[in-house]
């Protein structure tokens, strides 16, 4: 993953608030959900690879007369 993808699904992940944080621990980045709970960044990002959270904003988006 290049550093724009990651900018682009955290940024993604915050904006669908699917997470509420991150920080790097021993290394490692974590990301926190509304709840508190902490996943690492390689568990979330295989729940919800960057393509899934795009569709899934794309399906927010209000729909665009034709």
């Amino acid at each position: 993953m290049t550093q724009n993808e990651l900018t682009q699904s955290l940024n993604l992940a915050r904006a669908l608030d699917l997470i509420v944080s991150s920080r790097i621990i021993n290394g490692v980045l974590h990301v926190y959900n509304a709840a508190g709970q902490a996943r690492s960044w390689d568990s979330f990002i295989s729940d919800f690879p960057l393509e899934r959270m795009q569709a899934m904003a794309a399906r927010k988006q209000p729909r665009q007369a034709s």
